[in-house]
């Protein structure tokens, strides 16, 4: 989901869901970020984002992370992204 807030300025928003077929170890994703463009070709950008694990489940934020079996982790991102 991706929506413009103001000129320059854009919202985008994503939800995931692993579903383990007859079993508690699921996990869910929770993402939003904030782009602004200071011109085509260059933007700074900050995300959120939350992974509920449940039961067994063990999966990271971030790849390569780790995360003990059923535990959340949070996390925070900041950048700047030129296209040349």
């Amino acid at each position: 989901l991706s929506h413009p807030l103001a000129a320059g300025l854009t919202l985008d928003a994503q939800v995931a869901r692993k579903d383990v077929k007859h079993s508690s170890d699921d996990t869910n994703m929770f993402v939003a970020r904030l782009t602004y463009a200071f011109s085509k070709r260059s933007a700074v950008y900050g995300a959120v984002g939350r992974m509920d694990n449940h039961g067994a489940a063990a999966v990271a934020l971030d790849a390569g992370g780790t995360v003990g079996a059923g535990r959340a982790q949070n996390g925070v991102m900041a950048g700047l992204r030129h296209m040349f």
